[in-house]
């Protein structure tokens, strides 16, 4: 469960989103270099670059349709890791575990939503071109899903995460005394 305090953390958000547009980019770069093609701009700051953009790289060669949806498969391993730890691991600092929520879980919830939408109203995003170039069905099947995992995942983890039980149990009175009646 958040509390008020946790709410500070908001002014940490430019690091975060820094986090999570280095996570896309890089995930575009490592599947641009599998699939055999040079990098030759990396940019992690915000700009106009063929409109506003978080952040771009540039490929040479034609890498094919999975650079554009490498970062949505990043997101989807992210996720994974950062629910298991946050479900399982029981003694994390407080600080460990909301900053792996709001990088693990809540980041790829984010930079999808961004991702997606942007399909519908910008031509040149992944996205967009994703649809263009892969059945429809398949692309709005994908994002229809995980996006609810990262709903469920996240109402999962601030309900159910052993670090939020804690919490609770310690606002509680502790594991031997009586919840009070609310």
């Amino acid at each position: 469960m958040l509390r008020k305090i946790d709410f500070l953390w908001l002014l940490a958000a430019p690091v975060y989103l820094l986090t999570i547009t280095l996570r896309h980019e890089a995930s575009h770069a490592l599947e641009a270099m599998l699939a055999g093609c040079g990098v030759t701009d990396f940019v992690l700051l915000p700009s106009f670059h063929a409109g506003f953009t978080f952040g771009y790289i540039g490929v040479e060669g034609d890498p094919g349709w999975p650079i554009h949806a490498a970062p949505f498969l990043c997101d989807l391993l992210t996720f994974g890791v950062a629910l298991a730890v946050c479900l399982r691991v029981e003694r994390m600092p407080r600080w460990v575990w909301l900053n792996l929520v709001v990088i693990g879980i809540v980041g790829p919830l984010v930079n999808s939503v961004y991702g997606y939408q942007g399909g519908f109203w910008r031509s040149g995003t992944d996205v967009a071109r994703l649809l263009a170039v892969l059945p429809d069905l398949w692309v709005h099947l994908y994002f229809a899903v995980t996006l609810a995992g990262y709903l469920l995942g996240l109402l999962a983890v601030l309900k159910y995460s052993r670090r939020a039980a804690t919490y609770r149990m310690s606002r509680n009175g502790g594991p031997g005394r009586a919840a009070p009646c609310e």
